[in-house]
């Protein structure tokens, strides 16, 4: 238990003096025979200090926000609970963003486009047959029906991928 001035105490937390007598008038630190207890003080200041500030002052990959509680008898401190919610406001806030900004997508929009476009594609492929079986029958040459073959599915597959 170090018992130091307001003075030293500033100047060992790297604060000036009338932010400790503010922090002294506030309640927020109390006095031993006018001199301030540097553990108890800082024990006191963390306590009640917002817990965003900490999430603000800590580098990204050691943030780590507290997780909901599993039970739901378990109570949830004021604190707790606006930090909680500010932290989803954030993830929110970035998903719009990231929408907006073309990076992402809502996921039945894109399965509604992969499904019309692979019925385009199903129907495309199905109307060949109709389409070349005259001209196959008429032709005794394998290779020249393989190149009848490639020449139509490279014309079809070209107009869909202009589509």
């Amino acid at each position: 238990m170090a018992l130091l001035s307001q003075s030293e105490f500033a100047k060992r937390q790297g604060w000036s003096r009338q932010y400790v007598g503010k922090l002294v008038r506030s309640g927020k630190i109390t006095l031993i025979n006018g001199k301030i207890d540097s553990e108890r003080a800082l024990a006191a200041i963390k306590a009640q200090s917002e817990p965003s500030t900490e999430l603000r002052t800590r580098p990204r990959s050691e943030a780590v926000l507290p997780s909901a509680p599993t039970d739901s008898r378990q109570a949830v401190d004021f604190v707790t609970a606006r930090t909680m919610r500010e932290a989803f406001r954030a993830k929110m806030a970035r998903m719009e963003y990231e929408e907006k900004a073309g990076k992402l997508t809502d996921a039945s929009k894109v399965k509604a486009d992969a499904f019309r476009a692979a019925r385009i594609v199903r129907d495309a492929l199905l109307g060949l047959p109709d389409r070349l079986s005259d001209i196959l029958a008429a032709e005794n040459d394998p290779a020249e029906i393989r190149q009848l073959l490639i020449v139509e599915l490279e014309a079809l597959l070209n107009e869909l991928s202009n589509q």
